[in-house]
């Protein structure tokens, strides 16, 4: 069965939407697929589909060039779903496109220090924590 079809049955079906969202985008129909998540989400998306819908839509979003509606769409995702690594990396890239490098830089520091098992780093916790600190304001 294609996705238009499944959607054609479903119309309003959110699990429906989000698999034609993510046909779309991964299809490069970028723009179509921001339109089907955003249906998606007013139809109720929920649990881990959210978050994946979320930072899907964000980097679609930066893709199209809406460089501070991705950073708000990561940022909610980062919000309703803390510790997602993804999540932050993505939401890291769509603040550098929005010219917001020293914070996209600060808020991968943390994940990093906490994620990196090496003495080396660890070494530097206390620095680099100050320094993302100071990046971020």
């Amino acid at each position: 069965m294609r996705f238009r079809d499944l959607l054609a049955e479903y119309p309003e079906r959110r699990e429906a939407l989000f698999a034609y969202a993510c046909a779309l985008d991964y299809a490069g129909h970028e723009a179509d697929a921001a339109s089907a998540y955003e249906r998606a989400f007013a139809a109720g998306l929920d649990g881990d589909d959210l978050r994946r819908g979320l930072l899907q839509y964000g980097s679609t979003l930066r893709n199209l060039e809406r460089f501070d509606e991705a950073v708000a769409a990561l940022e909610k995702a980062d919000e309703m779903f803390p510790g997602h690594d993804s999540v932050k990396v993505f939401k890291a890239l769509a603040l550098t496109s929005a010219g917001r490098s020293r914070e996209a830089v600060a808020g991968l520091i943390a994940p990093a220090l906490d994620r990196i098992d090496s003495d080396d780093l660890q070494r530097y916790r206390w620095a680099l924590r100050n320094y993302a600190a100071d990046l971020a304001t």
